[in-house]
């Protein structure tokens, strides 16, 4: 047995690491002195937990200032004790516990159902405690980050940063170490016994931190946190032969419009510089400019010209399109499908300040609005059909409801339409009406309103005044929370999470309240469908929008059962969803040629 000696803040900390089986007899003792919580991690080669090549190396079990590495990648009595750990110990710290859950159920055979009910992540804990990353002010929710703020600097800067210096030594890349790194490497022994001593401390730390108000927000997170872990586990079909025939596709097209944009003078049409020159000598003139003083060819000034028929701006535009759709998603599916055809996205349901969800893997919060041929990729289950079901006008809904103005109730309550209310308000058309609508929850001013709508500054403020005339218990209570995040830097939603408010900003406290309270009405509909046995179809969730693969011949009832089970009433403002059943593609709901 070797055993590493080191610190934390001052204070002895030691690392057990079990070389023979021999050495599990003390790893079976620590593990009964400690049933009744321990911190838990693994070390793997990567992060695609369902490629091939995916292996589990290393299981750690520590508390505040004592750990053990077993290396399971020996198999044997190896993988015997950790399983029997994993399903020993009462409490359970990850940080991060949707990865290595993941992970246990894949290659150790341990349910993840099984180890959900006990599991505390202090992922979870710091953004109850700090909802904000690193860049927006907060103390960031990633390991080395948390360890620097809560716990010891140099811990965070010497000991999590030991794996870059490996790989340095090693000559491989970062993300290629953990493949190549033997497991008698000092340093790896130390890193991976490390995290979990440094979860448990984290854990003692961030617990009482945990605002009252969002105590019940523990568990109710955790619970969420299952569900999209289900949904990774699942995958979602891919057609593998459409997706490499779109890639050849793109590439085609993106090699065409290249070609086009040479023969009209531009060599490389990623160099701003390059398509500025071309667009000035056709005529074209370019009056922004960039802070450092360049000409300013933006999508905006792109899209303008092609609208005008600019054959050129058309060449680079279509060009650059081609190869964003082929290289950031067409091609990335490919690489992480697995051997079932399945890929598997990661969904992280604590993202932003907000606590709004992200999905990475199958980025479907910023596919191409309205465009069938990427979400065409993905298939329902044979013998299913994808189905949808989104909430209808949610945030507007929810912004009557926190506001309590009764104008903007009563236009839910008898259908009336909101949009054309604000429009009439202030001599608009319905369209300019709808984007002041959404714009006013945004926190948008009117600069960016006239920019968006292509109308005056002057206009856009006569319309925003015509909104809060219209509901004037919108801007009471956006000053009301403006006024408040000014004194005490955050705001509370309904839901009880605190949301902290840049003071240089007070006027995104309305935003923050209406998409985290939004956010939270999704979520809770996830936990709904759970209860009711609906996670096996669920696909993803995309922001006020629940995607589904249902047997085809249920999938009419399906689509409107998951419907009622997500419709909820709010602060007594009804807001209900819309069930769409499409065809075999995800692309079949939004046009595609099946």
């Amino acid at each position: 047995m070797a055993t590493h000696e080191t610190q934390l803040a001052g204070k002895p900390l030691l690392i057990h690491v079990a070389e023979s089986e021999d050495d599990l007899e003390g790893f079976r003792d620590f593990i009964r002195a400690n049933l009744r919580i321990l911190a838990c991690d693994s070390e793997t080669t990567g992060l695609d937990i369902y490629s091939d090549e995916f292996r589990l190396r290393v299981v750690q079990f520590g508390n505040h200032e004592e750990a053990w590495v077993i290396p399971v990648e020996r198999g044997g009595r190896y993988n015997a004790d950790v399983i029997k750990a994993l399903r020993g110990v009462q409490q359970l710290v990850f940080h991060n516990a949707s990865f290595d859950l993941q992970v246990f159920d894949r290659h150790l055979g341990v349910r993840m159902e099984d180890l959900w009910p006990k599991i505390t992540d202090t992922r979870i804990l710091a953004h109850l405690v700090d909802p904000r990353g690193r860049e927006e002010g907060g103390t960031g929710h990633g390991l080395e980050d948390l360890t620097r703020h809560y716990l010891d600097p140099d811990i965070a800067d010497n000991v999590k940063g030991l794996m870059a210096v490996l790989a340095r030594e090693h000559k491989v890349k970062k993300d290629e170490i953990w493949k190549v790194i033997d497991f008698n490497h000092p340093q790896y022994q130390l890193y991976a016994g490390m995290d979990t001593i440094l979860t448990a401390n984290l854990y003692r730390r961030l617990r009482p931190l945990v605002p009252a108000e969002a105590g019940t927000l523990v568990r109710y997170e955790h619970k969420l946190a299952e569900v999209c872990s289900s949904m990774e586990r699942t995958g979602f079909l891919l057609d593998v032969d459409y997706t490499k025939d779109l890639s050849e596709r793109l590439l085609e097209e993106e090699l065409a419009y290249e070609g086009q944009a040479v023969h009209m003078g531009c060599e490389n049409i990623y160099s701003t510089e390059q398509v500025a020159d071309v667009l000035e000598a056709r005529g074209v003139v370019i009056t922004g400019r960039t802070p450092t003083g360049k000409r300013k060819v933006d999508k905006k000034l792109l899209s303008d010209l092609c609208g005008s028929g600019d054959e050129f701006a058309v060449a680079v535009q279509r060009a650059k399109r081609a190869r964003k759709w082929r290289t950031t998603w067409v091609d990335g599916f490919l690489q992480r499908v697995d051997k079932d055809d399945r890929c598997h996205a990661a969904i992280n349901p604590l993202r932003a300040r907000t606590a709004r969800m992200s999905i990475t893997g199958i980025p479907a919060q910023t596919l191409p609005a309205g465009d069938w041929m990427i979400r065409r990729c993905f298939l329902a289950d044979p013998g299913h059909v994808i189905a949808s079901v989104d909430y209808q006008t949610q945030e507007l809904r929810v912004l009557a409801a926190i506001s309590g103005d009764r104008t903007m109730q009563q236009a839910f309550r008898t259908n009336a339409d909101l949009h054309q209310i604000t429009a009439d308000a202030s001599g608009v058309d319905r369209k300019i009406g709808k984007m002041v609508n959404f714009a006013y929850v945004y926190g948008s001013g009117p600069r960016n309103i006239a920019e968006q709508g292509g109308i005056t500054v002057e206009t856009a403020r006569n319309v925003i005044a015509g909104f809060e005339k219209s509901y004037p218990k919108v801007k009471q209570l956006s000053d009301k929370l403006q006024q408040f995040a000014r004194r005490n830097g955050y705001v509370t939603t309904p839901f009880g999470r605190k949301l902290p408010v840049d003071p240089q900003r007070p006027y995104s406290a309305l935003n923050y309240m209406v998409q985290s309270s939004s956010r939270d009405i999704t979520a809770q509909a996830l936990l709904r469908l759970h209860d009711k046995g609906f996670t096996p179809y669920l696909r993803l969730p995309i922001h006020d929008e629940v995607l589904l693969s249902v047997p085809t011949d249920k999938a009419e009832w399906g689509a409107r059962r998951v419907g009622e089970i997500m419709a909820t009433t709010f602060q007594g403002v009804y807001i209900g969803t819309g069930p769409e059943v499409g065809g075999r593609s995800w692309g079949s709901l939004y046009g595609a040629d099946l």
